[in-house]
């Protein structure tokens, strides 16, 4: 089968290849190069028919994406170019040599440099957050006299509320047409309550403990509230951004993984030496932690100032447009749920269900510390903390553009990254490494996993997200990106009830607090076989639903 594209700049003729990707070549005097370009053919919107229906879309695309033609129609193929060698075949979600390297992660330069501006704000958000955490628990027990228990409380009610903060903001993206407003004001707000820890002392001193203790929790509750409210939106704008450039989001997940990680490190290190070198003064410590959130704040309305103008005038618009526009806006929350549930595949719900499954496997690392504390030194136990950070730091971003080339590496990473849980469980759990080597062995496995599994996770159920405009309904990739949020959140609630319930029954049993690893190795071993499962016998092993994904309109 094989059909012309008829253009004053270009002529050529495609044909079809038995691939799965559809490839074809372009003869034309404009590509007449050594290194000409691969051009890639996806049907659209409509069911599978003849190429040569004149009613077709078709849109050529040279190697830099700039439109060389578009012949609009009912709907049909999209033609798209990328500088793959002649020889060579198009893996999912590649690009060429001057996308390489660890911060050019998508072939578009726009889209590569807002990714780097959101990761980047992370990064600095998550400096602030650690320098202050550092020693916020030990200022509220030491200088505040609250006990573990109540620290513990607050340490819960902050974690609920981000949760729940993540449920809410990328609905609240969607309703006002631009996520990266809701990502700005959640910066805005962690600028917000940093001052508040430096502020604490003079709390103290004018309104007495009492006062002060609820000035320091208020604090903690709206930074975690500004971490949801980032988190969702974020998410949704890495996968319009990748949609965009027509690349993996792999690869994105895991640089905004990495600098996040790196970030933390950092800011961990920096309050250790501030604390140092102020004689132990933890107000200025905490002043500290102002500094970053003024820079991310500073470099998100930087890089985004166009689409934040643009964002508005496209509201305006969307009011203006008339009978199309009364309609959305008159949409009901139970037709838009409708939609949203429609627009979701079913390899999503298999994606979600294997996250779900692998969150009992993630419960918090107190358990972690609290195994830690009775077979190592307490002063050795940071080092656990250094060592996962460190090796994630390092490994996640290039990990996670690695499963990006396509499905089969991405679940290869996935199994990996499952085994190495299950060894880490098995390391932390068994008697026979009940000792620091031990402890730093299994923190070793630990890292490995989160490298391996945690961005490359999210980016496989957001792969399988809506993006664009939903008809009728408008954009819901930040509502999409709620939902999952919140529903993992209850995940994640109810692993750690679990974890502690199994943590009870061995210690009750003279075994130690082992029963939490042992039910984590447990879940990763299921989550294991229902990724390949899907894989083999569901969609979770078919590239062309990460290809409409991401090619689409």
């Amino acid at each position: 089968m094989s059909f012309a594209i008829n253009t004053t700049p270009l002529r050529g003729t495609c044909r079809a290849l038995p691939i799965r990707s559809n490839a074809c070549r372009l003869k034309s005097p404009l590509f007449a190069s050594a290194r000409q370009p691969r051009l890639t053919l996806r049907k659209l919107r409509t069911s599978p028919g003849d190429c040569r229906n004149p009613g077709s879309d078709v849109i050529a695309r040279a190697p830099n994406d700039a439109n060389i033609h578009k012949r609009r129609g009912d709907g049909g193929f999209v033609l798209r170019a990328s500088s793959q060698d002649a020889a060579g075949s198009e893996p999912m979600g590649s690009s060429d040599e001057s996308t390489s390297g660890f911060f050019k992660v998508f072939s578009n330069a726009e889209c590569n440099t807002k990714l780097f501006a959101l990761a980047t704000g992370q990064m600095l958000c998550s400096v602030a957050t650690l320098i202050h955490d550092t020693y916020l628990p030990i200022y509220m027990q030491d200088v505040l006299g609250l006990s573990n228990t109540k620290i513990g409380a607050i340490q819960g009610i902050a974690q609920f509320l981000a949760q729940l903060a993540k449920g809410v903001s990328g609905i609240v993206g969607d309703i006002v047409g631009s996520q990266i407003r809701v990502v700005i004001f959640g910066v805005f707000l962690t600028l917000f309550c940093k001052p508040m820890f430096a502020l604490s002392y003079s709390v103290s001193a004018m309104f007495g403990t009492t006062v002060c203790l609820y000035w320091i929790v208020a604090g903690k509750l709206l930074d975690r509230l500004s971490k949801g409210i980032r988190e969702a939106p974020t998410k949704a704008v890495m996968n319009e951004l990748a949609k965009e450039s027509g690349d993996s989001p792999d690869a994105a997940y895991g640089l905004r993984q990495s600098l996040a990680t790196a970030g933390a490190l950092i800011g961990s290190s920096t309050a250790a030496a501030v604390f140092t070198a102020t004689g132990q003064n933890f107000i200025l410590t905490f002043a500290a932690a102002s500094v970053p959130p003024c820079l991310a704040l500073a470099w998100l309305l930087t890089n985004f100032k166009k689409d934040l103008v643009r964002g508005g005038s496209k509201k305006k618009d969307d009011k203006a447009a008339g009978a199309e526009g009364e309609q959305v806006e008159k949409t009901s929350l139970f037709v838009k749920a409708k939609a949203l549930l429609k627009s979701f595949q079913p390899a999503y719900w298999q994606a979600l269900f294997v996250i779900i499954v692998l969150y009992f496997a993630r419960f918090d690392a107190s358990f972690l510390l609290l195994r830690a504390k009775q077979v190592m030194p307490k002063t050795e136990i940071a080092s656990l903390t250094f060592v996962q950070m460190a090796l994630q730091a390092v490994l996640t971003a290039p990990l996670a553009k690695r499963a990006g080339k396509g499905v089969a590496y991405r679940n290869m990473m996935l199994n990996l990254g499952f085994v190495m849980m299950i060894c880490a469980n098995l390391v932390f759990g068994l008697p026979f490494f009940a000792n620091r080597w031990g402890m730093w062995l299994g923190a070793a496995f630990l890292a490995l996993h989160m490298s391996l599994t945690h961005s490359i996770t999210l980016s496989m159920v957001g792969s399988y997200m809506p993006t664009g405009e939903v008809k009728g309904v408008g954009k819901l990739s930040g509502t999409a990106w709620s939902v999952t949020d919140f529903i993992l959140g209850f995940a994640l609630v109810a692993s750690n009830a679990i974890a502690g319930i199994l943590s009870d029954v061995t210690s009750s049993r003279g075994f130690g607090n082992v029963g939490c690893f042992m039910g984590g190795a447990s879940a990763c071993i299921l989550a294991l076989l229902l990724l390949n499962t899907f894989a083999k016998f569901g969609d979770l092993g078919k590239d062309e639903l990460i290809v409409t994904r991401r090619r689409g309109k």
